[in-house]
């Protein structure tokens, strides 16, 4: 589609709907490319074209170098890019008259009420479409988007991703995409600007209600109705305004109710930024639901004349391809919460941190889970969306890897976060047998490592851009708030895994050694060891916070560093890890024979645990220990893969990927009584089930019984 002949509505109106009318007949086929910035639906002859929701997926629209930021933003990205969609109209084409209808919301392109991370705002709603219509006699007419297209005001007042939807039902245009009369309040549509983006065809999955739900009634007080979903989840209340034209129905989401049974929004935004829709009844009763945003809520009220029909969950369609259930309640709990968090964290195929305060791309969130996700999701399609947003996010003059992708502010740290830009295109590879996003992120990997070796002393890595921050690893039970791993520790150790990955790399695509690699890491490993290690004690940082998991992982330490490791966890019986360094200090712990301490560590409730949350009531994942942030944040689900390797024991040989070659090997837990579950590889499904006898041993059972 060419980037030319954009329209939008009034400045004033942020949902316009579009009118395009047009003759057919004889029509062999109709081709549509469209796109409507931020999210559009469309119709024909009045009806809904597709099921998706929230179209195009978010991408890096158009610069915004020069915007208020809270993040030091100070160069241009890589690239600009814009997804466009295609579609066969044929099927709802008549002979004769037809209208093709559009209505447009604000998305991430127009959002200008959330400001935490800066003045985020690309332009107004505006549209862009081809219509190619062919007729049997070969002949062809093109109509694309122009002044010979209507606008008009529609029923949406406003539309904030982050606050909710306000809709006057009074104005709402039963037969606006039809023939026929239009009716009045129609006008020729605004040409404006083109972005200045690369328009590519979307070819990721899309957003669609992946399922209702029916809430229970909890009561009345004060005039406001209190619902239960029963899970914390994403997605919208269908609720039936039936009060006098005019009258306001208010409904407002949290995650949690207070003591004395009312909505809770600390978890989700606090009262300064509450997920709200209000619809101002019509003339006639009718079920409405937000258009252009999702909210993440478990409890809802409603205020006036209307009550509950239904809930529709809402995120991006992947297919969930795993299964997993044992003899311990808590881990089946961990899987199914975090299933549940990470889909209700992935709406335009880019996976968030939490999906209502911030609903960012975090590229530490997103590593770090990576894996997970390839090994319960169908995701392959997903990724390649993903790690395109986080290549065009890449600054383009330092080859710096911003916190979120697409760009959006944000803070986090040039390691944990930048480390998205190869620990992604390396899980890909290990999951998929698939070397091709390694082969398209292969030069940025290059350009990040010398952006991290340009902020470094001596092999450390002890910066980022004037006036940033880092949080190292973010997210240490309560008490623990200032870690004794600094963020120096944890950027470096990423900084070492990615030239290790960058020279693994290489080897893959058949490149030779990247320059210097070999002496940067050598350089970097020595600094490490003697920044952070005691000789007396053999360990790093003092063993707190997961640090000597962090040395084994990049095979640093001695004998005394793994006997500490083991020795700290089995003493203290918690976990005292953060975003990162819970991943890592389990993986570590199993891969050394620790089976039946870091399943000790998954499942024993402490103040810090996931038998914690459990016990707590939680359906999600919390983004801290002590739940006193979001309650829907996948971050710490990075552990889950250790149900599939270690738990279930499917492990890829090493040299390997793909799983074109694996065993079935179980960690030795013998608490545990027996564990079965499945993943889905590019060869088929691999399904384990095993049990322990009376003597100790286990047998293995590689099909469903």
């Amino acid at each position: 589609m060419k980037n030319r002949h954009w329209i939008q509505g009034g400045f004033c109106c942020e949902s316009p709907l579009f009118r395009r009318e047009f003759w057919a007949e004889g029509v062999k086929s109709a081709r549509l490319e469209i796109c409507g910035l931020g999210f559009f639906r469309l119709y024909v002859n009045g009806k809904r074209v597709g099921d998706e929701e929230f179209l195009p997926a978010w991408t890096n629209f158009s610069s915004l170098l020069g915007c208020r930021a809270a993040y030091p933003v100070w160069e241009e990205r890589a690239n600009y890019r814009t997804h466009y969609l295609v579609y066969d109209l044929t099927p709802y084409l008549r002979e004769g008259e037809n209208v093709l209808g559009v209505q447009l919301g604000n998305g991430f392109y127009h959002q200008t009420r959330r400001r935490a991370e800066g003045d985020f705002i690309y332009g107004f709603p505006k549209l862009r479409y081809e219509l190619t219509l062919t007729h049997r006699d070969g002949t062809e007419i093109f109509l694309e988007s122009g002044p010979d297209t209507l606008w008009a005001e529609s029923e949406i007042l406003e539309n904030n991703l982050y606050f909710g939807e306000t809709h006057d039902l009074r104005k709402l245009r039963p037969h606006w995409a039809e023939p026929g009369p239009r009716g009045e309040g129609w006008q020729k549509s605004n040409p404006c600007h083109a972005p200045e983006t690369e328009l590519v065809e979307q070819t990721c999955p899309a957003d669609r209600v992946v399922r209702e739900i029916s809430p229970v009634f909890c009561g009345e007080k004060d005039g406001v109705k209190i619902y239960d979903c029963g899970e914390n989840i994403t997605g919208w209340v269908n609720v039936r305004c039936r009060g006098r034209a005019g009258e306001a129905v208010t409904v407002r989401h949290s995650e949690e109710l207070s003591p004395e049974g009312d909505l809770d929004f600390d978890s989700c935004g606090g009262k300064e930024q509450i997920q709200e829709d209000r619809y101002f009844c019509g003339e006639e009763p009718l079920t409405a639901h937000p258009k252009f945003c999702w909210h993440g809520f478990r409890y809802f009220a409603v205020q006036g004349p209307g009550e509950s029909v239904s809930v529709s969950v809402v995120h991006t369609d992947l297919a969930v391809t795993s299964g997993f259930r044992c003899a311990n309640p808590a881990l089946n709990w961990l899987y199914e919460a975090y299933v549940r968090s990470q889909l209700g964290n992935i709406h335009g195929c880019v996976p968030s941190d939490c999906p209502h305060r911030e609903r960012l791309g975090y590229t530490g969130d997103g590593q770090i889970t990576a894996r997970c996700v390839m090994l319960t999701l169908d995701a392959k399609k997903m990724y390649d969306k993903w790690m395109e947003d986080i290549l065009d996010s890449q600054g383009a003059e330092t080859g710096h890897i911003p916190h979120t992708a697409p760009f959006y502010g944000g803070g986090g740290g040039p390691g944990g976060w930048g480390g998205a830009i190869f620990q992604v295109p390396m899980a890909y590879y290990e999951a998929y047998g698939d070397v091709s996003l390694l082969r398209r992120a292969y030069p940025a990997i290059l350009r990040w490592l010398d952006y991290m070796d340009a902020h470094s002393e001596k092999g450390l890595i002890v910066r980022e851009e004037e006036g940033g921050w880092c949080l190292g690893d973010w997210c240490p039970p309560p008490g623990m708030e200032h870690p004794k791993i600094p963020p120096e520790f944890v950027n470096t150790y990423y900084y070492i895994k990615g030239l290790g990955a960058a020279i693994q790399a290489a080897a893959l695509l058949g490149e030779p050694e990247p320059p210097k690699a070999a002496m940067r890491l050598e350089n970097s490993e020595k600094a490490f060891v003697n920044a952070f290690y005691d000789p007396d004690t053999g360990s790093f940082c003092g063993g707190e916070n997961g640090a000597d998991a962090f040395a084994l992982d990049l095979g640093l330490g001695d004998g005394r560093t793994r006997r500490n490791l083991a020795e700290r966890y089995r003493k203290s019986g918690r976990l005292d890890t953060g975003i990162f360094g819970t991943d890592i200090l389990l993986d570590v712990l199993f891969r050394q024979g620790e089976g039946e301490l870091a399943y000790e560590l998954m499942t024993r409730k402490t103040e810090a645990s996931f038998a914690n949350m459990m016990e707590q009531g939680a359906t999600t994942l919390w983004e801290t220990w002590d739940g006193g942030a979001s309650h829907n944040h996948p971050m710490f689900g990075g552990a889950v893969r250790q149900l599939f390797t270690q738990v279930l024991g499917i492990r890829q040989q090493p040299g390997t990927a793909g799983y074109a070659d694996y065993r079935i090997e179980p960690a030795d837990i013998p608490g545990l009584s027996w564990a079965e579950g499945w993943i889905t590889a590019p060869g088929g499904r691999i399904y384990v089930r095993w049990k322990r006898n009376a003597d100790g041993s286990i047998s293995i059972f590689e099909q469903p019984e």
